[in-house]
C-alpha cells in the first residue's frame, strides 16, 4: 500500500494525526525497528489496572461522536468542535511523555522552563496537524485486536480499514501506552512500521546535534507561525 502509507505516519483513535509521509520539517521517515532505543522516563504513581484497549475504544467513540457534527469551518460551532477535539486528544495522548522520549538524552539537559515551552510548542504543532484532518478525512473503521501489558507499559494492536482515493486499504497499527497516575495513555503509534515517536526523535536529534536546542525550538515556533492553508 505505498500510496496510503504516504498519507499518514501516525494514526490515533478516530482520526489521522499527521497527514504526510514526513514530519515537522520534511525529514525522511525511519522504520521503528531501525531506530535506537531511548532511555525510558519515570512512570506511574499507582499500580496499573484496567484495560488499555478499553481506553482506546472509549476515546475513539468520544471522538466519533464529536466529529459526526462536522460543522462548517467558518461557523462558531466549528471552533467549539475543535476545542472538544483538542481536549479529547489531550486526554489519551500524553504530550509530556512523547516530548520526553522524543528528546531522549537531550531532555535531561533542559531547564524546567525549556521543557515546559517545548512540550507546549510540540502540543500546538500536533494539535494543528490533527485538526487539519478533521474535515474531509477518509472513511475508516478500526478493529482492535489484542493488548499486551508489561508492568506500567502496554501495547495495543489494531487494524485500520479505510478507503483512500477510491481504493480500499488496511493499515497495521500499534499503540504504545503507559500507565499514568490512574489511566492508560498513548505516547507513540506505529503505523506499518512507521513510528511517530522515532520519527520525531530522528528529526529533533539531527537539529539539536547540528544547531542546538534553541534552534530546534525556534524552528518549531516558525512552523506554527506559517499560514494555516500552507498544507504543512
Amino acid at each position: 500500500m505505498p500510496s496510503f502509507r504516504r498519507l499518514t505516519v501516525a494514526i490515533l483513535p478516530g482520526m489521522l494525526l499527521l497527514g504526510s509521509g514526513t514530519l515537522l520539517f520534511g525529514a525522511k521517515p525511519v522504520r521503528a525497528a531501525d531506530a535506537p532505543a531511548a532511555a525510558k522516563p519515570g512512570h506511574a504513581d499507582a499500580p496499573p489496572s484496567g484495560s488499555p484497549m478499553a481506553e482506546l475504544k472509549k476515546s475513539n467513540a468520544q471522538l466519533d461522536k464529536v466529529l459526526q457534527k462536522n460543522k462548517p469551518n467558518w461557523s462558531p460551532e466549528a471552533e467549539l468542535e475543535r476545542s472538544e477535539v483538542k481536549k479529547l486528544v489531550g486526554s489519551f495522548l500524553d504530550y509530556g511523555e512523547l516530548a520526553h522520549r522524543a528528546l531522549a538524552k537531550n531532555w535531561d539537559k533542559l531547564t524546567a522552563k525549556q521543557r515546559e515551552e517545548f512540550v507546549t510548542t510540540l502540543r500546538e504543532l500536533v494539535e494543528r496537524s490533527y485538526l487539519r484532518q478533521v474535515h474531509g478525512s477518509p472513511n475508516y473503521n478500526i478493529k482492535y485486536e489484542k493488548e499486551e501489558k508489561k508492568g506500567t507499559e502496554a501495547t495495543v494492536t489494531a487494524t485500520l480499514n479505510t478507503t483512500s482515493h477510491g481504493k480500499k486499504a488496511k493499515v497495521a497499527l500499534e499503540y504504545m501506552m503507559i500507565w499514568k497516575v490512574d489511566r492508560w495513555v498513548v505516547y507513540d503509534v506505529v503505523t506499518d512500521e512507521q513510528s511517530m515517536l522515532e520519527n520525531y526523535r530522528a528529526e529533533f536529534s539531527k537539529i539539536i546535534n547540528r544547531d542546538g536546542f534553541d534552534a530546534l525550538l525556534k524552528k518549531m515556533k516558525k512552523k506554527l507561525d506559517e499560514k494555516e492553508d500552507d498544507g504543512g
